[in-house]
């Protein structure tokens, strides 16, 4: 079964509508569904700083380990 993150709105509008709760999402905005980014409460985009996150980047890379 191959899902993608479109596939969790369904989940996010339970949980705000039966729980009451907030949904925030992280993740990189160019591969995200607009459905989910749409759906969510608050959305990280990774895509705004993604040296800060991808590994081998060059700040990443500077780290001692």
């Amino acid at each position: 079964l191959i899902s993608g993150d479109g596939d969790y709105v369904p989940l996010v509008e339970y949980l705000q509508n039966t729980h009451g709760c907030q949904v925030e999402v992280v993740a990189f905005g160019k591969s995200s569904s607009a459905r989910l980014i749409e759906a969510c409460d608050d959305f990280l985009d990774l895509d705004q700083n993604p040296k800060k996150y991808l590994l081998g980047s060059e700040i990443n890379s500077r780290r001692k380990v």
